[in-house]
């Protein structure tokens, strides 16, 4: 369902989404139409700002209760200032004609009578006793289950073979991970590598020249810095799981949760009492089904420090520096029956010598595939004399991307 966005009369924040029912910044709230039956013409769904039903004329009945519809969704266009408190200001009872009136008006609209001797409010009205409002759209509500089940059916049908082909996969991958296989045919080899660093000349710019560098030039450019530091406040909205152990960390006001009204659930929303329904506590959801228990959302007022900043004029130095940087490698290469050696080279004027390094490894084919497989020295040793080689290929993080080890039996 797509609602138009609205601009917050509170703070004037612009295109909020129209499906949220408060302003992300300031907090402010918006209203949702309630509706009402025509108890002369049964007449279904009448919005609430029309006092009389628009088929028959008729003025609603002074037992009217206001219900929100499923198959619509309307927002009061202008909310009040006073809207946190609108439940204290429900419609009166007119003593002498029975007809509901605004709380903003004195005398009745529809006799003249005066307020002062009314006596009973919306809120003290008894509900007739028949079903509920949304119930009186039996076709909407058979259409809206057989589209509900249809479109569950629909959603689990591709989740349930990705699951299942997920556990078959999971299996596959446990089972494959833990087989040992062996080949005859493999090659073991050693790479001795010599790493080579090259000093390289370098430019820069900071405030404060190091004490290697080398300067080129100053300038008097703008240094901004935080001067200090003022407490503000702002207003959230929390609820009374709000901290860092419900659901994961963020709590419920994370900017698009169920805080934003119930989801259209009528559990979050209070009956005001003159045809509109407002947002003020949503369900608690354990494994996706609604809890007895509810709770209640309200506006705290929240403290930081926000820095201040300043800027001056400030010496800047740019310059220039050395520093040895991986350069080149001399790499030799070797099978069994030769010892691991390292070729010869001759360092250049900016070079130097970083490191020397020896590996072993071992190739051989998996599945057609070529592998090359590090390998420690013993085992190198131990292969170079003609043993099986055992090895495991473990697919636990995939197909694509397996990982291979010499069996546990050989090391």
């Amino acid at each position: 369902m797509q609602h138009s966005n609205w601009i917050c009369p509170q703070c004037g924040l612009p295109d909020i989404s129209g499906d949220r029912v408060k302003c992300p910044r300031c907090g402010k709230k918006r209203n949702r139409w309630g509706y009402w039956d025509c108890a002369s013409c049964q007449t279904k769904g009448i919005r609430a700002d029309h006092k009389e039903c628009p088929n028959c004329g008729r003025p609603r009945a002074r037992n009217v209760k206001f219900y929100l519809r499923d198959d619509l969704v309307e927002f009061v266009d202008e909310v009040s200032g006073q809207d946190a408190v609108r439940i204290n200001r429900p419609n009166w009872i007119c003593p002498y004609c029975n007809q509901q009136n605004d709380d903003a008006v004195d005398v009745c609209v529809y006799c003249n009578a005066a307020r002062t001797e009314s006596k009973e409010r919306y809120h003290d009205v008894e509900a007739p006793q028949q079903q509920p409002p949304q119930q009186t759209y039996p076709k909407y509500k058979r259409k809206k289950d057989r589209t509900t089940l249809v479109c569950c059916l629909i959603m689990l049908a591709p989740l349930v073979l990705f699951f299942g082909i997920a556990a078959v996969l999971a299996v596959w991958q446990s089972i494959s991970s833990k087989k040992v296989r062996t080949v005859t045919e493999y090659a073991p080899s050693w790479e001795s590598t010599v790493y080579i660093e090259e000093l390289r000349t370098f430019e820069d710019s900071d405030w404060e020249l190091p004490a290697d560098a080398r300067l080129i030039r100053t300038a008097e450019e703008d240094y901004t810095y935080i001067d200090h530091y003022e407490q503000r406040s702002r207003e959230v909205w929390v609820d009374d799981y709000d901290d860092d152990d419900d659901w994961g960390g963020g709590g419920w006001d994370d900017g698009g949760g169920w805080d934003d009204g119930g989801g259209w659930d009528d559990g979050g929303w209070a009956d005001y009492g003159d045809g509109q329904f407002g947002v003020f506590r949503i369900p608690t959801l354990i494994c996706g089904a609604k809890a007895p228990s509810l709770i209640t959302l309200h506006y705290e007022t929240e403290y930081y420090d926000e820095p201040v900043y300043a800027t001056v004029k400030r010496t800047k130095y740019y310059y220039e520096y050395d520093a040895w940087v991986d350069g080149r490698t001399v790499t030799a290469n070797g099978t069994p029956g030769t010892d691991p050696y390292y070729e010869s080279f001759t360092l250049g004027e900016n070079e130097r010598e970083r490191t020397r390094e020896t590996h072993w490894y071992v190739n051989f084919q998996h599945d057609s595939k070529p592998v090359t497989l590090e390998i420690s020295e013993e085992e190198y040793t131990r292969l170079s004399g003609g043993e099986e080689l055992r090895y495991r290929c473990d697919v636990s993080d995939g197909f694509d991307n397996p990982q291979y080890f010499l069996a546990d039996d050989q090391g």
